[in-house]
């Protein structure tokens, strides 16, 4: 019982927040992104991509907001790996949760119907690789931190409320050993201005 009026206050604290933020803003825009890629060689050696991105972002001024977005993100390799006797095939997939904050600084005005634009910020990266060997007992490699996001891209207004957006993104997200993976994704989306 006490997890679920945990829950309900925060549900409530993020929903106040996101009201009176909403209600000071001059404007608000929500977005929707959508990434895939697919390199094929063969049945045995492969890797495909994909992405969605959510975004909700309050513009305080005319040409500044603030940005939260949610990405979930899924990718799965597949390759035939050599051995001292033959080969094995290995299946990799990666399951990732990216949550964004940040401001973004538009370098044009509010009604142009090119909008360019730079961002910068942070976010919590949180991903889980399960790898598999010939159906062999998977294993999990989970790994989770926070990491500086940046990127630059433009918005095409097709009316007033609606628009074109891509955008190039990075995020360097540190894993074990004191190394860092570096994220780099071109997104192509819509978005509406409310």
């Amino acid at each position: 019982m006490k997890k679920i009026f945990s829950r309900c206050h925060l549900w409530g604290f993020i929903y106040l927040i996101a009201w009176s933020v909403n209600a000071s803003a001059v404007y608000s825009e929500i977005g929707l992104n959508y990434g895939y890629k697919k390199s094929y060689f063969d049945k045995e050696n492969n890797v495909e991509q994909q992405s969605v991105t959510g975004s909700l972002s309050f513009y305080f001024w005319e040409r500044v907001a603030l940005e939260l977005a949610y990405t979930n993100g899924l990718y799965v390799k597949k390759e035939k790996q050599p051995n001292s006797m033959s080969a094995f095939l290995r299946e990799t997939t990666q399951y990732t949760d990216v949550y964004e904050g940040g401001l973004i600084f538009v370098f044009a005005d509010r009604k142009a119907p090119f909008q360019p634009f730079i961002k910068g910020g942070a976010a919590y990266v949180k991903r889980k690789q399960v790898v598999q060997d010939d159906g062999n007992n998977p294993w999990e490699v989970p790994y989770s931190g926070t990491s500086p996001s940046y990127g630059v891209g433009f918005k095409f207004f097709l009316t007033q409320e609606f628009a074109i957006r891509a955008s190039y993104d990075i995020l360097e997200t540190p894993v074990e050993g004191g190394s860092k993976v570096n994220d780099i994704n071109g997104r192509l989306g819509i978005s509406w201005v409310l």
